[in-house]
């Protein structure tokens, strides 16, 4: 959920370098590297200079939708995704999940922003999630579980490639 950023709205390149050291700065930043190349693959451009953010009032939303409106949830990830990961749209402001909202339609507005602005019963359901990947050892997005194989974070095909026909063998 992004809950222990290192200073309110800081860049990408600080958290990587703050969390996972200088090593990611230099990966992550130079031309080429590999999340923006898996990202052009399938029409992706990422906005290198996104501000990290936190995440919950998205969660909130997201959540929401779930209950109310299963089956916009992967219309909702897709336009969540898009606002924050190409656009670099602050999805830590209610106002920009409102827009979300109203991109994708179909949904009472007000009934939205009540959900995500008061949150409590929604932050149970996170928290429990969160638990839940914490107690897993999940730590990043996206996460798989495959035949036993356990890892996060955008993998190469290669990796499936190998892991699927492991799992077709046994």
């Amino acid at each position: 959920l992004n809950r222990n950023i290192p200073a309110e709205g800081a860049n990408l390149m600080e958290y990587l370098k703050s969390k996972y050291g200088p090593g990611a700065v230099e990966r992550f930043g130079r031309p080429g590297n590999p999340l923006d190349v898996a990202g052009r693959k399938v029409g992706i451009s990422f906005d290198p200079n996104r501000r990290i953010i936190p995440t919950l009032i998205a969660h909130r939303f997201v959540e929401w939708v779930k209950l109310t409106h299963p089956k916009m949830q992967d219309e909702v990830m897709e336009v969540l995704f898009d606002m924050y990961f190409v656009r670099g749209v602050d999805l830590s402001k209610v106002d920009n999940i409102i827009k979300c909202a109203e991109k994708i339609g179909g949904m009472n507005l007000e009934d939205a922003k009540a959900a995500i602005s008061d949150g409590s019963t929604l932050d149970e359901v996170i928290n429990a999630k969160d638990a839940k990947n914490h107690q897993m050892r999940i730590s990043g997005v996206p996460y798989f579980i495959m035949g036993g194989h356990k890892f996060s974070g955008a993998q190469p095909p290669e990796i499936f490639e190998e892991i699927l026909t492991e799992i077709a063998g046994r």
